[in-house]
């Protein structure tokens, strides 16, 4: 199954076999880093632009959780993705996925608990839970280096929970069953004024900083609508109001061509998820 999102109405349709168009239009899909609501409510812009810029309709889809998302990519179901970091270079490294851009201002690593705790370290967690997104995300991965080199272990000193999304994580830490939760300092500013105002920064990881997300396409999609279609999120997002209204909001400062020679920068979070995939 995959989650379409389309319009103001998310459903579930079966996946499409390799398609790098859907439905005569442009199909993208993005790793589902936040929920599927959220996504459609921060990017609705975009697609409504993408739309009147090509003439031609454009659907947002996302796969239920990333080890599907990324079994997608392998298989080249997806003509257009937006993906994290280590789920951009396998689809770089291994799949021949194409980058075409990235945000101005990387995403890292932030380690949040309550406004009201009392944690003033990240020794603090001590026989804590920490919440954190889906294990094969790069922020989890490193989430666990963050522990490790404050001298937590993950399997002695706290209690490591994974869930679905960014959001999900940090909601742990809101209501009471999580001291911290280790999350994306972008995912953070996508998130409801009201969550963002109930929570406070511990520790930014600055020494993970990466681009949070990245445009590919498809070795399968021909060079003159990728181009095309790289040129118009570019447009909307650099020289629009709406668009630059969502590039300040989503904290990404704008997109910006992204290079295969930036792309393998990421290659040991990429070795890192693809042994994650291959143990099952």
């Amino acid at each position: 199954m995959r989650i379409l999102i389309a319009g103001a109405v998310v459903v579930l349709s079966l996946s499409l076999a390799n398609p790098a168009r859907a439905a005569g239009g442009y199909e993208i899909a993005f790793t589902p880093f936040l929920p599927v609501r959220a996504l459609l409510q921060n990017y609705q812009p975009m697609r409504d632009y993408l739309e009147r810029e090509l003439k031609e309709p454009v659907t947002f889809v996302s796969a239920p959780n990333y080890y599907e998302d990324n079994e997608r990519i392998r298989k080249r179901e997806n003509a257009f993705i937006v993906a994290v970091a280590n789920t951009a270079y396998l689809a770089f490294a291994d799949s021949g996925y194409v980058p075409m851009l990235r945000p101005r201002i990387s995403t890292r690593p932030m380690l949040v608990v309550r406004k009201d705790s009392t944690f003033k370290a990240i020794g603090d967690l001590s026989g804590k839970r920490v919440a954190m997104s889906d294990p094969l995300a790069v922020v989890s991965m490193q989430g666990m280096r963050m522990l490790r080199e404050a001298g937590l272990s993950p399997a002695r000193d706290v209690h490591v929970v994974h869930f679905a999304n960014h959001t999900i994580a940090v909601n742990e830490v809101l209501a009471g069953e999580a001291g911290a939760a280790i999350v994306s300092d972008r995912a953070v500013l996508q998130m409801s004024p009201a969550v963002q105002a109930q929570v406070r920064k511990l520790v930014i990881w600055d020494k993970g900083a990466l681009p949070g997300i990245v445009y590919l396409a498809s070795p399968n999609v021909p060079a003159v609508q990728r181009e095309r279609l790289s040129r118009a999120i570019q447009k909307f997002a650099n020289e629009t109001a709406e668009g630059r209204a969502l590039m300040e909001k989503l904290g990404y400062g704008g997109l910006v061509p992204m290079t295969a020679r930036e792309i393998k920068a990421f290659e040991p979070y990429g070795a890192r998820l693809r042994a994650v995939l291959r143990a099952g």
